[in-house]
C-alpha cells in the first residue's frame, strides 16, 4: 500500500526569506542527480521506523517505488512524493512536523551549501567547517552555557540506552543550561534527548535560560542509513565524515562517549589523534568515556589503546564506570573550571589527514599502516581509517564489499596490533553492535 505525501519546503531552514523558481530548479536538479541520493534520503527522514534499517541498500529497497518532485501550491513550493510505503507514516496519510523541518534541513546542506570547501591549507578547510555551521544558523547565539557531544552507538542494549538517558537526564539537572550534540540517529545518539527533556521541565530551563537545540551533526553517505531522530531540531548534514568530526570537536566545551560499534571507535580515535597532534597537548578539553558500574566495554578499549600506544595517551581522556548522578555531579564541577564560554573551539589544530575525505578502496585499505613505526598520532589515524572502513562497507555502501567478492584486502602492521584489532571488531560482531540481524561479512583480512 503505498500514499501520496505533501512535504512543505521550509523558507527559514533554507536561510531565504522566499524560495524562487531558481532555487526550486536547483532541487530538481538535485533530485535527478543520482549521487546526491535525495530521493532515499527524504525517505529514510520521513520513515517513522529508522531504527528498523542497517544501511542505505535497505533503505534504498524500501523507497524503490517512491518518486519525488517540486511543485508550486498556493503560492508556495512543496515536495510531492508519490509511491510512499505507507507503513513509515505514522498514520499512513501524514509526515511527523520535525521530519517536515528536517527535509528542509538537508536540503539546505546539501543543495545549498555555502561556496567554497577550503581545499588549500589545513585553516582554510577549518574556516569552511565554521562557514558551513554558521549557514545552517547553529552560531547565532554565540555565547552558551555549556555544549557536549555525545558519541555511542546506533544499536545498543535497552540497558545501555537508559543509562545514558540518566546520565543526560542527572546533567540536565545540574547544568539545565547546557545543550547536546548527537549523531541524531538512534540509540545513544537519541538517549541524551530523552533524557534531558525531563530535567529541562523540572528545571524550568525554557523560562530560564530560552529553548535550548537538541543538535544533529550527520553526513550526507550515512543520512539515509542512520536517519536522524525525531527529537533532532537543528540538524546539520556536511559534505564528509571528516568535516562532522571536526564540527563536533570544535563546537563543544568538552565530549564524552558511550559504548556503540565501529563507528564509534572511529569517533574515539579521531578524538584522541586531535589531542595527541604536537601542538594540542596542552590545550585543556575534557574527553570521556562513560558506562555503567561493572561495565567492561571501556576496560576492554582501555586496554585495547594501552597495548597499541603504551602510555602515549596518558591523561588523554578518563574512564567512568560509576552510576549517572555520580558522573554528572563530576562533569558540573570540572565544568565551572572551563574557561572558554564560546560556542566554536578554534584553537585545535586539525592535520591534514584528519581533513581529507579518506577515500574506501581496496588499495586505500591495503596502504594502511597499523605499526608503532610511526608518531602516536599518525597510528591513531591509520586506526580511524581502519574503522572507517568497516562503516563504510558495512553501513554506508555494502554494495562496494559484494563487489570484491571473496577478496578481502591485507592489513598491514605489528602483529600484536593486528590481532587485538581484529578480536576488537570481531568482539563488536558478536555483542551485535555490527548487523545484529544479517550475517556480518568482515571487510578485511590480517595474517
Amino acid at each position: 500500500m503505498h500514499s501520496t505525501v505533501t512535504i512543505p519546503i521550509i523558507n527559514r531552514q533554507l536561510g531565504v526569506t522566499e524560495l524562487t523558481e531558481r532555487e526550486a530548479g536547483r532541487i530538481r536538479t538535485a533530485l535527478d542527480t543520482p549521487d546526491h541520493r535525495l530521493v532515499e534520503i527524504v525517505g529514510a527522514l520521513i520513515n517513522i521506523h529508522k531504527k528498523d534499517y542497517n544501511d542505505t541498500r535497505a533503505v534504498r529497497v524500501k523507497f524503490r517505488d517512491m518518486q519525488v518532485r517540486v511543485e508550486r501550491k498556493n503560492g508556495d513550493y512543496v515536495l510531492v512524493c508519490t509511491g510512499v510505503p505507507r507503513d513509515c507514516l505514522y498514520d499512513g496519510e501524514h509526515v511527523i512536523e520535525q521530519s517536515v523541518e528536517q527535509v528542509s534541513s538537508a536540503l539546505r546542506d546539501i543543495v545549498f551549501p555555502p561556496p567554497g570547501s577550503g581545499s588549500a591549507t589545513s585553516e582554510e578547510r577549518s574556516a569552511y567547517v565554521k562557514k558551513f555551521v554558521e549557514h545552517a544558523g547553529l552560531l547565532y547565539r554565540g555565547e552558551r552555557g555549556l555544549v557536549a557531544f555525545t558519541w555511542g552507538g546506533h544499536r545498543v542494549s535497552r540497558e545501555e540506552y537508559d543509562f545514558a538517558k540518566s546520565v543526560a537526564y542527572w546533567l540536565g539537572l545540574f547544568l539545565p543550561d547546557m545543550e547536546n550534540i548527537t549523531g541524531c540517529g538512534e540509540g545513544i545518539m537519541k538517549a541524551p534527548f530523552k533524557g534531558v527533556q525531563v530535567a529541562y521541565g523540572k528545571q524550568r530551563t525554557f523560562r530560564r535560560f530560552g529553548l535550548r537545540d537538541y543538535i544533529g551533526f550527520t553526513e550526507q553517505g550515512i543520512l539515509a542509513a542512520e536517519a536522524p531522530n525525531e527529537l533532532v531540531n537543528r540538524l546539520l548534514v556536511f559534505p564528509t565524515i571528516e568535516q562532522r568530526m571536526e564540527a563536533f570537536i570544535r563546537a563543544s566545551h568538552r565530549g564524552r562517549a558511550h559504548p556503540g560499534g565501529p563507528g564509534t571507535i572511529e569517533e574515539i580515535m579521531t578524538m584522541l589523534a586531535v589531542l595527541s597532534t604536537p601542538g594540542n597537548e596542552k590545550i585543556p578539553f575534557s574527553f570521556e568515556l562513560v558506562e555503567e558500574s561493572g561495565g567492561r566495554y571501556f576496560k576492554q578499549l582501555d586496554e585495547y589503546l594501552t597495548l597499541c600506544f603504551k602510555d602515549s595517551l596518558d591523561g588523554l581522556y578518563e574512564v567512568f564506570c560509576c552510576d549517572p548522578q555520580t558522573y554528572a555531579r563530576h562533569v558540573a564541577e570540572t565544568t565551572r573550571k572551563l574557561s572558554m564560554r564560546y560556542l566554536w573551539n578554534d584553537n585545535f589544530f586539525f592535520e591534514e589527514r584528519l581533513q581529507h575525505p579518506f577515500e574506501v578502496t581496496f588499495e586505500s585499505m591495503e596502504a594502511l599502516d597499523l605499526s608503532r613505526d610511526q608518531e602516536a598520532f599518525s597510528l591513531l589515524i591509520n586506526l580511524r581509517r581502519f574503522f572507517s572502513a568497516v562503516v563504510h562497507l558495512s553501513v554506508k555502501d555494502p554494495d562496494m564489499l559484494d563487489a570484491w567478492g571473496d577478496e578481502r584486502p591485507l592489513i598491514r602492521g605489528d602483529k600484536d596490533i593486528l590481532r587485538a584489532t581484529d578480536e576488537l571488531v570481531r568482539k563488536l560482531e558478536r555483542q551485535g553492535r555490527i548487523h545484529e540481524d544479517v550475517k556480518y561479512a568482515r571487510p578485511y583480512r590480517v595474517e
